[in-house]
C-alpha cells in the first residue's frame, strides 16, 4: 500500500518518513501529476495539533523565505492508502514505502522545500565532536542573524537546537520547526508562558514561568548559547538548567572558573569562555542581547564581519566557504560509515 496526501487541488505519494516530533511527522513525497518526481519535505499535523500548524503557517507568512525554508503548499487534506503499482516506482521508492505507519484520515499539512543535507545535529553525532572555534562561530554568527529576524519580526523560536537547523542544497543552513513559536508583544516585556520545548535546551525561567511569564527573546538566548556549546565541544554544557545539576549550579552561583575546569582538554579560548557566561547566565537581564553577540570578540576575531547595520534589513547571510569545507567533509565521512 502506498500512503497519498489528498489536498484541494491535487495528490502528493508519501514514501519514507524522515522526521518526526511531538507535533508533527515529515514525509518526503512528490506531486502524483508530476512526473518528474521532484522530492518535497511535506509536514503532516494530526488535528489535535492544529494550535501548532498555525503558529508554523503564522511564521512563514511573515518571515522572508530567503532565510528558512520555502513553503510549497499548505492545508487541510486528507491522507487515505492505495494499492501500489510498482513498476511505476524506482527501487529506492519501493523500499520507502516499506518504511511505513498507520497515519490516515484528516489532517493539515504544509510542503516545503527539502534540505537534502539532512539536520546539523547529524554533523556532530555521527563524528563525535563539534567544530573548530572558527567554524562554530561562522556557524553560530549565520544563526544569530536568522534569530535576530524573527525577533525584528515580533516572532520567538522556542526550540532552537541542531536538530531544528537543515542544512540547505548550497550547505547553508535553515532554522526550522516554528511549531513553538510565539507572537510577542515588545510593549509587553516581550512576555511569555509558554512551557514547551526541548529541555536540554530551556532556559531556568520557563520551569517556573507561572502567571508571571518570562521574557521570550532572553530565552531564545539562552537556547541559543547551549547551540553554541554543543556545536562548539560536541556534548551538553549540563543536563538541565536548574540548582539540581551540579554543573548548572556552577553557573547560577557565578563559580565560571571551577565549571570550565571539567573542559581544559579542550584549549577553549578565554573570548569563547566569556560569550557562553553571557548566553547560559541564570539572570535573563544579565544575559547579552543578539547586537551584543554579534559585537562580541570572539565573533568578530572569527568571522569576517563588521558589526550590526542597524539601518539594513538586508542582513549578511552567506555560505561561508570554510563552512561548507567542513559540512562536505562530514558529510563525505557519514556517507563512507553508512557504505
Amino acid at each position: 500500500m502506498k500512503k497519498i496526501l489528498e489536498t484541494e487541488d491535487s495528490k502528493y505519494i508519501l514514501l519514507q518518513k524522515i522526521g518526526y516530533g511531538g507535533t508533527c511527522s515529515v514525509y518526503k513525497g512528490y506531486c502524483s501529476e508530476d512526473k518528474s518526481h521532484k522530492l518535497y519535505a511535506i509536514k503532516i499535523f494530526k488535528p489535535q495539533n492544529k494550535k501548532y500548524f498555525e503558529r508554523e503557517i503564522f511564521a512563514n507568512k511573515i518571515l522572508p523565505p530567503k532565510y528558512f525554508l520555502s513553503v510549497i503548499k499548505y492545508g487541510m487534506g486528507f491522507i487515505h492508502q492505495e494499492n501500489i503499482n510498482y513498476s511505476e516506482m524506482s527501487i529506492s521508492e519501493y523500499i520507502s514505502t516499506m518504511n511505513d505507519d498507520k497515519l490516515t484520515g484528516n489532517i493539515f499539512y504544509k510542503i516545503e522545500e527539502i534540505a537534502k543535507n539532512g539536520e546539523l545535529f547529524n554533523y556532530i553525532y555521527e563524528l563525535g565532536k563539534g567544530f573548530s572555534e572558527q567554524i562554530s562561530a561562522k556557524i553560530f554568527s549565520t544563526l544569530i542573524k536568522t534569530v535576530k529576524i524573527l525577533h525584528e519580526n515580533n516572532i520567538i523560536h522556542g526550540d532552537i537546537k541542531p536538530e531544528n537547523i537543515l542544512i540547505g542544497n548550497d550547505f547553508s543552513l535553515k532554522l526550522i520547526d516554528f511549531g513553538f513559536s510565539r507572537k510577542i508583544n515588545k510593549n509587553n516585556n516581550n512576555i511569555i508562558y509558554n512551557t514547551e520545548g526541548t529541555e536540554t535546551y530551556s532556559s531556568p525561567e520557563i520551569t517556573k514561568a507561572g502567571n508571571s511569564g518570562y521574557d521570550g527573546i532572553k530565552s531564545d538566548i539562552f537556547s541559543l548559547g547551549v547551540l553554541l556549546f554543543v556545536i562548539t565541544i560536541g556534548r551538553f554544557p549540563f543536563n538541565l538548567s536548574q540548582y539540581s545539576d551540579k554543573k548548572y549550579r556552577l553557573i547560577m552561583t557565578k563559580k565560571y572558573d571551577k565549571y570550565w575546569a571539567a573542559y581544559e582538554k579542550y584549549n577553549l579560548s578565554k573570548e569563547f569562555k566569556d560569550l557562553m557566561n553571557h548566553l547560559v547566565c541564570f539572570n535573563p537581564n544579565e544575559r547579552f542581547s543578539i547586537d551584543e553577540i554579534l559585537e562580541h570578540s570572539w565573533i568578530k576575531n572569527n568571522v569576517n564581519y563588521n558589526g550590526v547595520n542597524k539601518d539594513n534589513k538586508e542582513y549578511d547571510i552567506y555560505v561561508d566557504e570554510d563552512v561548507v569545507k567542513e559540512l562536505k567533509e562530514r558529510k563525505d565521512f557519514m556517507e563512507k560509515k553508512t557504505n
